[in-house]
């Protein structure tokens, strides 16, 4: 496998106008399962004065702000002043009498507010979008209805979507009876399509773990995985889904994050939500009276043994914030970065070496609908930077829809996040199995993509326990002799593709280079930023 980084930005693609709104929606059904709409800037709502615009999937049940002003009472009567004029009001999140602490909120945490009907109102459609735009309609002018810098800081709820190309990011049907990539010419038949409705196909692989030292003489460095979560496998341990992955495999998991993102989204039930109950990779189908394998079961596990392969002595932290279908909210992704941020902080302050994370592996995005494009994406800036400042090296997937529109947080890579931290946000883009020789046809690509690294063709594990129903065309029961099944991953492994496996792979290598750095137990803030330019230096 192979990683490259950029450094003649120059020689980047630039920007082609004509692709930047060329995406297809994503399936109905993923969008009924997640409360979910599709922004079309032919019939988008705008402010007098402002753009049209560009396509994203957002949550018209909700959108986000700073918990501060959900708990500025003053605020909050002002915002639903303003809503009142379209039959709906925004409150806090409540879980009710679920009994559960509540989670932890700082200040600058952007939280869900819901949005409800009026009891005095004509039946209305709810749509943060529209509400959105009425209340920066009301921030504007010499005397604003409402403090624009409120205003300013609310955004929709975006879904973000992983990376594993013709099936699970974000388009996974054209509506005309086969995947977008089928009707394009990428899909089953072609060189990537291996299989209807995703790309992986099971596989045996014959080699042993890749050695891992048992007492190794320094810290082993710590890649967090914002992904789908973990499913049974030999190589860490994991016989079934019965209890965590034991010390010293490579794989750990943090429960306390876990059960806050699940806590945050208890909180929303009154908007369609799909639960992520822990860190086990599950449901296997989001269709289970057809019993499918659903698009993207596996992948954060596939990632882990990428990560696993490229550098065993690094230990890889999986935490679940993607469903099954490859879909993950914006509120819970940002509570999970929040939350590696403040372990980070806390690590170097009380010189905790055990509990600091080294790199941030994210292989899921969005992409904005503002048409300026810029850092203000909501409040991934904000995060991001916070971590960038405490030294963990970012590296973000570039995505699959083959365009040069910028996909986030990955594009984050040209736009400086802060000053005086770590090296920014590092995007990976997809090679062919060719030891570098071109890059995936499905590739994202353009100045904001800094990092290369094999993506396509990609042997990896995958959960061991997983059958779906699609089985051989044919059988012989009473010879023990049949063909390929397709659904039939007991052996353990996959091959697949996608910029969320370059990504890793690109985390890995790093992980690599931290490795051979300096000590790795030393953890104050000066000497982790330090160790991470170092790293990223020497590549």
């Amino acid at each position: 496998m192979v990683v490259k980084f950029v450094r003649d930005e120059t020689a980047e693609a630039a920007e082609d106008a004509s692709t930047l709104n060329e995406l297809p929606a994503p399936p109905r059904q993923v969008l009924d399962r997640h409360g979910a709409r599709v922004l079309d800037p032919a019939t988008a709502v705008v402010v007098a004065g402002q753009p049209v615009p560009r396509t994203t999937v957002y949550r018209p049940g909700t959108f986000l702000l700073p918990a501060r002003y959900l708990r500025d009472q003053e605020t909050l009567a002002a915002i639903n002043r303003v809503l009142a004029r379209i039959g709906i009001y925004a409150a806090p999140a409540d879980r009710g009498d679920s009994g559960k602490e509540r989670v932890r909120q700082s200040d600058d945490l952007p939280v869900r507010a819901l949005l409800h009907v009026r009891d005095d109102s004509e039946p209305v459609v709810v749509d943060c979008w529209k509400a959105l735009q009425l209340l920066r309609s009301a921030a504007s002018g010499e005397k604003p209805e409402i403090d624009p810098d409120v205003v300013a800081e609310m955004s929709v709820e975006h879904l973000l979507f992983t990376s594993p190309v013709f099936g699970g990011v974000p388009w996974e049907t054209s509506g005309l009876g086969g995947t977008l990539w089928e009707t394009s010419g990428f899909g089953a038949g072609s060189s990537y399509g291996r299989t209807r409705g995703a790309n992986r196909i099971p596989v045996t692989l014959a080699a042993e773990p890749p050695f891992r030292s048992k007492k190794p003489a320094h810290r082993r460095p710590v890649i967090a995985v914002l992904d789908t979560g973990i499913g049974p496998h030999r190589w860490f341990g994991l016989a079934d889904r019965t209890a965590p992955p034991p010390a010293g495999t490579g794989l750990t998991v943090a429960p306390d994050i876990q059960d806050a993102i699940l806590q945050a989204e208890l909180a929303s039930s009154t908007v369609p939500t799909q639960l992520l109950t822990d860190y086990w990779d599950a449901p296997s189908t989001g269709q289970p009276l057809i019993g499918d394998v659903d698009t993207d079961t596996g992948h954060g596990l596939f990632i882990a043994g990428i990560i696993r392969q490229a550098c065993p002595e690094a230990d890889t932290l999986a935490i679940r914030v993607v469903h099954s279908d490859g879909v993950a909210y914006e509120a819970d992704v940002l509570l999970a970065l929040h939350l590696l941020a403040d372990r980070v902080r806390n690590a170097q302050a009380n010189n905790r070496p055990q509990d600091l994370v080294d790199i941030v592996s994210l292989s899921l995005g969005y992409y904005l609908e503002d048409p300026v494009d810029v850092a203000f994406t909501g409040k991934f800036a904000a995060v991001i930077a916070e971590l960038l400042g405490l030294g963990v090296l970012v590296v973000a997937a570039a995505g699959n829809d083959a365009t040069t529109r910028r996909f986030y947080p990955a594009a984050f890579a040209d736009q400086p996040l802060g000053s005086g931290c770590g090296p920014q946000v590092i995007s990976v883009g997809a090679l062919n199995p060719d030891l570098g020789a071109s890059r995936a046809l499905f590739s994202n690509e353009g100045p904001w993509v800094r990092c290369w690294a094999t993506g396509a063709g990609v042997v990896s594990t995958f959960p061991a326990d997983v059958r779906g129903t699609a089985a051989a065309d044919h059988e012989v029961p009473e010879r023990g002799r049949s063909s390929f099944d397709p659904d039939d991953y007991s052996a353990g492994f996959a091959v697949w593709d996608g910029t969320s496996f370059a990504a890793p792979l690109a985390a890995a290598e790093l992980a690599k280079a931290l490795l051979q750095a300096g000590d790795l137990h030393t953890v104050d803030r000066d000497t982790v930023v330090k160790r991470a330019w170092a790293a990223l230096g020497s590549l």
